[in-house]
């Protein structure tokens, strides 16, 4: 966009300037002004005299040779060299936004100087292609820096005109449809008058640009103490340097110790012995008596006396019935 510009608008200035060189800075229009009896200090005659800063020759007039022709193109090309860098610079710092009103000011600005510049390098080349020896070279200075200059002011707002023209000519191609912006979502396609509309697609999610998201830190990540504090030894972090990553585990609940059991006194039996005792003979079976059928008898089946010894071989049973009968 910037280089179009400023193409445009150096293109534009040039063109009015170079055409005012080819109709009234040719070598045939500068000869039959010299010829008429036309003064230079009256009338229009100062604005002719501003005119001929463009003049040209592609031959030498009389006797004066080729010095003529290589000062006054020299100075000619002088002209459009600075008019050209001048405005290419203009263009670069103009601001688009501001309106054209700038274009105008740095084509008009550009020319103003152009003319002095190439009034300052003509008077040398005219007194030395022109021999002057009787006049100071101060006057001779004045005079060409002022005539350029005054062309520049009198002329300069056609170069004014044409970088405005290459400003506007600029921003109407420029004014075309733009590139889509990234993270932005594509804009509906508008189908011709007269056409079936389609149905347009869901309009895609608008993505943040990454500059607009905040900066969040990496979870884990000790924090950098303050410029001048002492050092903070941190833990090694799980996971870093190849050591593999172990899950936290709940710390287990305190097993609680089982208070001690008072020992507890066996029971003895009536007899003043204790249970389960080594002198105690295991029991032996017993067998059913026959008279187990009518009822159980006293003595039969309960404790045994106090002064039993338990001895199986003493214990005998008497059938008393069968005797009796």
């Amino acid at each position: 966009m910037t280089m179009r510009r400023m193409l445009a608008m150096t293109g534009g200035a040039v063109v009015p300037m170079a055409l005012l060189a080819l109709l009234f800075g040719n070598q045939w229009v500068v000869d039959e002004i010299n010829k008429s009896d036309i003064r230079y200090d009256e009338g229009i005659g100062p604005v002719v005299s501003w005119l001929l800063t463009l003049a040209w020759r592609i031959t030498p007039a009389g006797s004066l040779g080729v010095k003529q022709v290589v000062a006054e193109d020299f100075g000619l090309l002088v002209f459009f060299g600075v008019l050209v860098g001048l405005v290419l610079a203009g263009a670069r710092l103009a601001d688009p936004e501001r309106g054209p009103f700038g274009a105008l000011v740095i084509g008009w600005w550009a020319a103003v100087v152009a003319g002095g510049v190439a009034g300052i390098v003509a008077a040398p080349l005219t007194r030395w292609a022109f021999e002057f020896h009787d006049g100071s070279f101060g006057r001779t200075f004045s005079s060409t820096v002022g005539q350029g200059a005054s062309f520049g002011f009198a002329f300069g707002w056609l170069a004014g005109l044409g970088a405005l023209a290459g400003f506007f000519l600029a921003r109407t191609h420029a004014s075309g449809p733009r590139p889509r912006q990234p993270y932005a979502p594509a804009q509906p396609y508008l189908a011709p008058q007269g056409a079936p509309m389609r149905q347009q697609p869901y309009p895609q999610q608008m993505q943040p640009h990454p500059s607009a998201v905040p900066y969040v830190p990496p979870q884990g990540q000790p924090q950098q103490p303050a410029w001048g504090a002492a050092p903070v030894a941190h833990p090694p972090q799980p996971g870093q340097f190849g050591v593999p990553a172990v899950p936290p585990q709940a710390p287990a609940p305190p097993q609680e110790q089982p208070a001690p059991e008072a020992p507890e006194e066996p029971e003895g039996t009536p007899d003043g012995r204790q249970e389960g005792s080594p002198e105690e003979a295991p029991e032996g079976p017993r067998e059913p008596a026959e008279g187990s059928e009518d009822g159980p008898e006293e003595g039969s089946e309960g404790e045994a006396p106090e002064d039993d010894d338990l001895d199986l071989d003493d214990r005998t049973m008497i059938d008393r019935k069968r005797d009796g009968a």
